[in-house]
């Protein structure tokens, strides 16, 4: 693969395993989800925040695509219940929130950046069906996110490479 063209890391490591709740109530486990098809995990900062909220409705708009892809997509924060099911009311998101108390599995999965000192960033993860984290990026600032567009295009790339 063009790690040019993608702008990240293809890991080829098994992605923890993870139950968090949703904004309806609901409890999500990550690995039992993943054996319907392929995910994309979408770390971000919080509900409500400019760049966060410009992210998720770039990727509401443009949801078909990655459900046409085969593709399952999962935002999770820190944000309460009360707040995602608010968040995602207001804005129309047709893909869970997930609440991720005091950004356990954000770490779990390191994602962090050297320019944000070790604090939590935005990030995106790809996970294939058996398990495997296939793709991670993780933002180097709060101010930069990764399109729909780059996603497609990710997703492209890695079912070319028969990866999932």
């Amino acid at each position: 693969m063009n790690s040019e063209t993608i702008r990240g890391i293809i890991i080829g490591k098994p992605a923890p395993a993870f139950t968090l709740q949703d904004n309806s109530g609901n409890f999500f486990n990550f690995l039992e989800s993943i054996k319907v098809s392929p995910a994309i995990l979408v770390f971000y900062l919080g509900d409500f925040t400019p760049v966060c909220t410009k992210q998720l409705c770039d990727y509401r708009d443009h949801i078909e695509q990655f459900h046409n892809l085969g593709m399952q997509l999962f935002g999770i924060s820190k944000n309460d219940r009360a707040s995602h099911k608010k968040f995602a009311e207001e804005h129309r998101f047709p893909f869970p929130l997930l609440t991720d108390p005091n950004n356990k599995v954000a770490k779990q999965y390191g994602c962090s950046s050297l320019f944000m000192l070790g604090n939590i960033s935005r990030a995106v993860f790809i996970v294939n069906t058996k398990g495997i984290i296939l793709y991670r990026y993780i933002e180097p600032t709060i101010i930069t996110r990764r399109t729909s567009n780059d996603l497609v295009k990710v997703v492209h790339q890695l079912r070319e490479n028969k990866l999932i």
